[in-house]
């Protein structure tokens, strides 16, 4: 039971609305949503909704549940959260149902899905002409499922990221990003064949752009997990969850980023380790020994 991997509208609207000069810091969209039955309707839906300044917000967990005439039960739970401060987001989706009298059933989905967007200025030190931003994340983590397998219904979950940089304007250079990992699903966002394989920091590559001064940055991130149940013959579960923790934002000494936001991507990727005591203490002796022999020949 292949199906599509969701894409809200809220993604959608806010890159629409960075190409058409949305006002700095418009952070996005926090929404999870359960749909349930075969007509799609659905049972509860919670957007949160960021404007000019807006850094954090979180939606859920949200439940939905609901029993068809046949005495089937299906039940949903889904939540989303994010900063653009700490560079940390979330989204997970459940999904369960039990089918009723005589294989009688139906179906139950759920999303929770994170849309981030956020523009400004870049501004390089005097005597500097261009420089490299690079847009990524330091951690990455994700979980997918579902079962049993069955000859007719089924379930199906999925994790997507997708990381956009551009910068100066329709003149400019972008780039793009994607990772996801699938149980029984497919999405054209996905790379290597639609399917994504492995998730962690090193399945999402990041993004470097070359930057001028006076440039508009446009960032967006976007997450979601989502899970689905078709429940006709056994009881069917599906869950999806992923963690991003943190984004980040790499400016070269002296250049700066005026998001409008304060504190933006305050969090920054672990600076390369010192060399350890053990290190520092054979590096000491060997240059006291060079000293000593340098002393005795000079004798």
């Amino acid at each position: 039971m292949a199906q599509p991997l969701r894409l809200h509208a809220a993604w959608a609207s806010c890159v629409s609305c960075l190409l058409l000069g949305a006002p700095v810091a418009h952070a996005g969209d926090f929404v999870v949503t359960a749909s349930a039955g075969p007509t799609g309707i659905e049972c509860f839906n919670a957007d949160v909704v960021g404007g000019s300044g807006f850094s954090s917000a979180s939606a859920g967990p949200s439940p939905c549940a609901f029993t068809n005439a046949f005495g089937g039960t299906f039940s949903s739970l889904a939540s989303a959260s994010g900063s653009w401060v700490t560079g940390d987001l979330f989204a997970s989706a459940g999904a369960a149902g039990n089918p009723g009298l005589n294989g009688t059933g139906d179906s139950i989905d759920s999303f929770g899905t994170v849309s981030l967007t956020d523009e400004g200025l870049v501004r390089l030190p005097p005597g500097m002409t261009s420089a490299s931003i690079t847009f990524g994340v330091t951690g990455l983590s994700g979980v997918v499922g579902g079962g049993p397998a069955v000859a007719i219904g089924g379930a199906s979950s999925g994790d997507i990221i997708t990381l956009k940089m551009s910068a100066g304007g329709s003149n400019g250079t972008s780039g793009t990003s994607a990772a996801c990992l699938m149980d029984n699903l497919v999405s054209s966002l996905c790379p290597n064949g639609d399917r994504g394989f492995g998730f962690g920091p090193g399945a999402l590559a990041p993004i470097t752009l070359l930057v001028h001064d006076g440039d508009t940055l446009q960032l967006n991130v976007f997450i979601e997990s989502s899970a689905n149940v078709s429940s006709f013959i056994a009881p069917m579960l599906a869950n999806a969850g992923m963690t991003v923790d943190p984004l980040y934002l790499m400016l070269p000494d002296g250049v700066t980023f005026d998001s409008g936001i304060a504190g933006f991507l305050s969090v920054v990727p672990a600076p390369v380790s010192e060399p350890s005591s053990l290190a520092l203490f054979v590096s000491g002796v060997g240059a006291l020994i060079a000293v000593r022999r340098r002393k005795h020949h000079h004798a």
